[in-house]
């Protein structure tokens, strides 16, 4: 997987989606480098696991491939894909009979942060440990659409497409999760952290 997360403009991923129709390879092969970190972030703060995450990512794009022609090409080719990692990501975890330990966050290569303490005395890596401590106690439905909107920046109306709800049931969903994530911070960590 690539190392930066690129953003497609999303005439372009039209034409790369035209010419993998057409039979040219290098264009899906093109926007899986593009996207591919993004939705393993996406499968992994779901799944919780970093192997999972990866099969997730392929997975998904086995069905892309597979499904390619039928691919609305007025959509964003991201939400699309963002969809499907989501719903096999769910369907991963409900088969999934036992609770499987957190990988670190050292063990899934993420950029090193900053050693410089912040200003309440944490690391970067420390609040991130916090971040996702805090993301692995809530329910999950709460947690993917914190997802989606925190970490990924998609809008609520996005979001509403890639799960199959209401735009309204994304905005009380998302109101829903930040108050629950602050409550679980604050009973974890404190209010001064």
């Amino acid at each position: 997987m690539s190392s930066e997360v690129v953003i497609v403009p999303q005439e372009l991923e039209k034409q790369l989606i035209e010419r993998f129709r057409s039979g040219d390879s290098y264009a899906l092969a093109t926007l899986f480098e593009s996207y591919s970190k993004r939705l393993f972030w996406v499968a992994f703060n779901i799944l919780r696991n970093y192997d999972d995450a990866l099969d997730a990512v392929q997975e998904t794009f086995i069905r892309i491939l597979n499904a390619i022609s039928r691919f609305d090409t007025s959509k964003r080719f991201y939400t699309w894909a963002c969809q499907i990692i989501i719903n096999l990501c769910v369907d991963k975890k409900r088969r999934i009979s036992g609770v499987r330990a957190a990988v670190s966050l050292e063990d899934v290569g993420l950029p090193p942060a900053r050693q410089d303490p912040s200003e309440d005395g944490l690391s970067q890596n420390e609040k991130r440990n916090r971040v996702f401590t805090v993301m692995g106690k809530m329910p999950e439905s709460y947690r993917t659409v914190l997802i989606l909107r925190e970490m990924e920046g998609l809008g609520c109306k996005e979001i509403s497409e890639m799960l199959a709800t209401t735009h309204a049931t994304i905005r009380w969903r998302l109101h829903r999760a930040r108050r629950l994530f602050r409550r679980i911070w604050e009973k974890e960590f404190g209010k001064e952290s």
